[in-house]
């Protein structure tokens, strides 16, 4: 008598809850990298900012411990900052030493580069005074994600 009453019960998954839990892990997922991609955006701008202080610090010393007897000076463009020798960019030179921003971030066309006028940070010879002003830099996708870098006339760089 108690046979004819005994459930017939299954174990395993339906293929509702599959699809449920595979839902789950995929909206997990684009959370995840998400914060991911911002993070490595964020560091990419940390990076590119220590990347040029270091070279226009290079520079700086470099034209007052008077190497070859020459000033040096870093030239900027959206993509790239330059240091090289002398008053005078010049793209051809082998002797230039460029950093490659990453493609993330960028130097604005209007009001990226505030140099006074020109694109160059150029260092006078003994004294080490430069070409003062600030260039900024930005994430391409998040332009309020911003570093500024400036340059005092005495040569000395600091950035936010």
């Amino acid at each position: 008598m108690f046979n004819s009453f005994k459930l017939n019960k299954k174990s395993g998954f339906t293929l509702i809850e599959v699809f449920a839990e595979i839902a789950i892990i995929g909206i997990i997922s684009s959370i995840v990298m998400f914060n991911l991609n911002s993070f490595k955006n964020e560091q990419s701008l940390k990076n590119t900012e220590i990347d040029i202080v270091t070279l226009l610090n290079k520079a700086r010393q470099n034209t007052l411990s008077s190497i070859n007897s020459n000033n040096y000076s870093v030239h900027f463009e959206t993509d790239k900052a330059v240091l090289f020798t002398g008053s005078i960019y010049n793209a051809v030179d082998v002797t230039n030493e460029k950093i490659i921003f990453d493609s993330s971030v960028t130097i604005p066309i209007s009001g990226g580069i505030n140099l006074g006028g020109g694109s160059s940070v150029i260092y006078e010879r003994l004294t080490g005074e430069a070409t003062d002003g600030n260039i900024v830099i930005k994430l391409k996708s998040d332009s309020s994600k911003q570093k500024t870098i400036t340059i005092s006339k005495t040569g000395v760089v600091s950035s936010n």
